[in-house]
């Protein structure tokens, strides 16, 4: 799962016209895009100023970390080069979660489960420019990431009972 975040976005929400914030959004919504959809991803939704992106589903993909890594840091790169001056947190983890189709009359494709949840929340606590990725994730990483140190650190996520460990990145650190 990987979940990107838009730092400050409720105060350039107030304060920037509609237009503007369109066009601010739709160049993080196209970077997305395209990084995810490279990778074989499956761009999940759209949530305001969020993006939500699954590997491994539908599609099974044995490299699905190290791609979610990539994508990540990819997006990272590309938010950092566009004219916005938007800045994004992204959360990767992996995990079992259960894809389908859910809800009534009105389906929809999608992911749930504690992985969802905990690259929410790992989205939500980056700093602007970081990738926070779950142990889960970091430990398979794949040889792209082999030789990138990173520091393991446990972070109390809402909502669950135990920490989270985490290793911090920024887009810097990984090119």
């Amino acid at each position: 799962m990987l979940f990107a975040d838009v730092r400050g976005y409720t105060g350039w929400s107030e304060r920037t016209p509609l237009p503007a914030l369109r066009g601010m959004l739709n160049e993080l919504y196209v970077a997305a895009t395209a990084v995810v959809l490279a990778r074989d991803g499956l761009l999940d939704k759209f949530v305001g100023d969020a993006v939500m992106a699954l590997f491994n589903a539908p599609i099974p993909s044995p490299r699905h970390r190290e791609v979610a890594l990539d994508a990540a840091v990819a997006l990272l790169e590309a938010i950092g080069r566009s004219r916005s001056p938007l800045e994004v947190g992204v959360g990767v983890n992996t995990g079992l979660a259960m894809t389908g189709n859910v809800g009534g009359d009105v389906l929809d494709y999608t992911a749930i489960g504690d992985v969802v949840n905990v690259a929410s929340r790992l989205s939500g606590l980056a700093s602007p420019g970081e990738l926070l990725a779950a142990a889960s994730t970091w430990e398979g990483r794949g040889a792209r990431f082999a030789t990138i140190s990173a520091e393991a650190t446990e972070l109390a996520v809402k909502g669950r009972a135990e920490p989270v460990t985490a290793y911090r990145l920024s887009a810097s650190a990984v090119t």
